[in-house]
């Protein structure tokens, strides 16, 4: 009997939930957790998790060390042109996190605020080509940003909006200031440039289960309640 083949999976430390959560906490868990079951369950396949910090799991990637990421990664033009992408399983927006008591009605209130961002996300260089003379404070992880915004430090903070909404739902004292305009974005999972059979294969997976429902099933139970 032929053994099943083993994909190593690389995985942000800093976890993106509801995306998935701590891999070496209690129980591992998430929309992509559920999802990559799925895929590969459906293709036979099995799964071995690598975590590290966001900005080593693209290199390790690139190098060949990892045979692909699903950690919330945002689908890019440059990122396209060093790795191969799925077709995207998630649609969403920046958003612009603040305090409950505090209020953005349009891009011009970002003057003069200090804004907190994740280093080597497409947060961080959004706010870089939009904001360039506005005070930064930068953070390893999504925690330690949350923390500054309530701690005061920070005025706001930038973030995906799937995992803005994930923070959110466990911290009322927050909230979506707004939608970032002309941010729309998708999330795919990433694979070595040229590996485009097992692209194929996973592609061909996300159809068969947006087909048969239970990609809509996975949807609901992380995203019932959050706003994209």
């Amino acid at each position: 009997m032929s053994q099943k083949r083993v994909l190593k999976v690389g995985l942000d430390s800093a976890a993106p939930f509801p995306m998935h959560s701590d891999y070496n906490a209690e129980n591992f868990e998430g929309f992509e957790v559920d999802l990559m079951k799925a895929i590969t369950e459906l293709l036979d396949l099995e799964v071995e998790y690598e975590v590290s910090l966001w900005s080593n799991i693209l290199e390790k990637l690139f190098k060949g060390e990892l045979d692909l990421i699903c950690s919330a990664v945002t689908v890019t033009s440059s990122r396209r042109h060093i790795l191969e992408f799925t077709n995207p399983y998630l649609h969403f927006r920046l958003c612009a996190v603040i305090n409950q008591g505090d209020s953005l009605s349009e891009v011009a209130d970002f003057k003069n605020k200090t804004i907190g961002i994740r280093e080597a996300t497409e947060a961080e260089k959004y706010v870089h080509t939009h904001f360039p003379a506005n005070n930064m404070v930068h953070a390893e992880t999504n925690r330690e940003l949350y923390r500054k915004l309530q701690a005061g430090k920070i005025d706001m903070l930038i973030d995906d909006s799937p995992i803005a909404g994930g923070f959110l739902q466990k911290n009322k004292k927050l909230k979506v200031g707004m939608y970032l305009p002309k941010t729309d974005s998708q999330y795919a999972i990433a694979m070595k440039k040229g590996d485009l059979k097992l692209k194929e294969q996973f592609d061909g997976a996300l159809i068969a289960l947006k087909e048969n429902g239970v990609y809509q099933d996975i949807y609901k139970k992380w995203f019932a309640d959050i706003q994209f």
